[in-house]
């Protein structure tokens, strides 16, 4: 038996391929991608939040009566995970579902309000009709705004709430003084036209009131040398608070001061009228004068003193003057 010599067998040497290198997405692919995914969960947000929701609700079954479900969760571990996992991604789904439908909502909202507004400022035209000319509309001139101070002239006080300025008649507000024919109406208006003597008067506006009353007069703040008229003639008791926001004319500015001011004085009582005088004494009747006595002693007297004929009754008629006794003396 011949033995040859083993030769050993090489295997052919095998050199790999070398591996083509990994490519990455650049940084603005990876940005495009997000924002596609982002869009398309916020579309797709109602329909990802059902499905957590079943994914949640199966979650809590499962822990909850410790059975397998659909899910076929391999242990309570993993249903405890999932049903957290689900319950995040439900939150956040539903947050964007929420806000998608809202924003389309608004949107509609907004289309058919403005689409109404359209319909109400264009309306149609029949087509048998032109559309007339849209006239230019003419422009409305802005009120001169009322100036909140202004220095006036007194030309008299009326009363004590009301006077007559070279601005016109004045109103004080949110104060009241005895009107003409009531007690206390001389006293408050001297009252006030000895406080408004003493230096420059000033009209001050409220905002928020009306600029005159419905006689015309301008409702105005009274201020002399900055103390306010209202508040000065409340404190003497001629006047007192009123028309304000307790009685319906709306809450002026110093109503709390005048309020307070008006609780701490009253208004002086009315004196009590003088006893009428006695009627005099009716004066005595002159006295009768005493009758005269005149003594005739003849005709010739009678006819001397004029008194001729005398009849009975007058002084100095006497019986030796009537001879024949008719009641007629010097008769002849």
């Amino acid at each position: 038996m011949s033995t040859e010599p083993t030769v050993g067998l090489t295997p052919p040497s095998f050199t790999p391929k070398p591996r083509a290198p990994k490519r990455h997405l650049p940084v603005w692919a990876w940005i495009v991608i997000g924002i596609l995914a982002l869009g398309i969960g916020v579309l797709l947000s109602p329909i990802f939040a059902v499905i957590f929701l079943v994914v949640l609700i199966t979650g809590i079954v499962a822990l909850v009566r410790n059975t397998p479900t659909w899910l076929r969760f391999p242990n309570r571990k993993a249903a405890t995970w999932v049903t957290a996992a689900s319950a995040v991604a439900f939150l956040i789904t539903g947050s964007l579902a929420n806000v998608a439908l809202s924003g389309s909502a608004d949107d509609d909202a907004v289309a058919v309000t403005e689409q109404s507004a359209s319909a109400k400022a264009s309306p149609a035209i029949k087509p048998t009709e032109s559309p007339s000319p849209t006239p230019t509309p003419t422009p409305t001139p802005t009120p001169t705004p009322t100036p909140t101070a202004e220095a006036v002239t007194v030309l008299s006080v009326i009363d004590g709430d009301t006077i007559d300025t070279n601005a016109g008649k004045v109103r004080l507000i949110g104060m009241d003084t005895p009107e003409q024919g009531a007690w206390g109406y001389a006293e408050a208006s001297a009252e006030l036209a000895a406080f408004l003597a003493g230096g420059a008067v000033t009209l001050v506006a409220v905002d928020g009131r009306d600029d005159t009353d419905q006689y015309g007069r301008l409702l105005r703040y009274v201020r002399l040398n900055g103390q306010d008229a209202g508040s000065y003639m409340i404190s003497t008791g001629w006047a007192i608070a009123r028309y304000d926001g307790r009685d319906g004319y709306g809450v002026h500015p110093l109503q709390a001061e005048y309020v307070t001011v008006d609780t701490q004085h009253e208004m002086p009582a009315e004196p009590a009228p003088e006893p009428a005088p006695a009627d005099p004494a009716p004066a005595p009747a002159p006295a009768e004068p005493a009758p005269v006595e005149v003594y005739y002693k003849n005709c010739d007297a009678v006819r001397a003193a004029g008194a001729a004929p005398i009849y009975q009754g007058q002084p100095g008629y006497a019986s030796h003057l009537d001879r024949d006794k008719d009641g007629i003396g010097c008769d002849n």
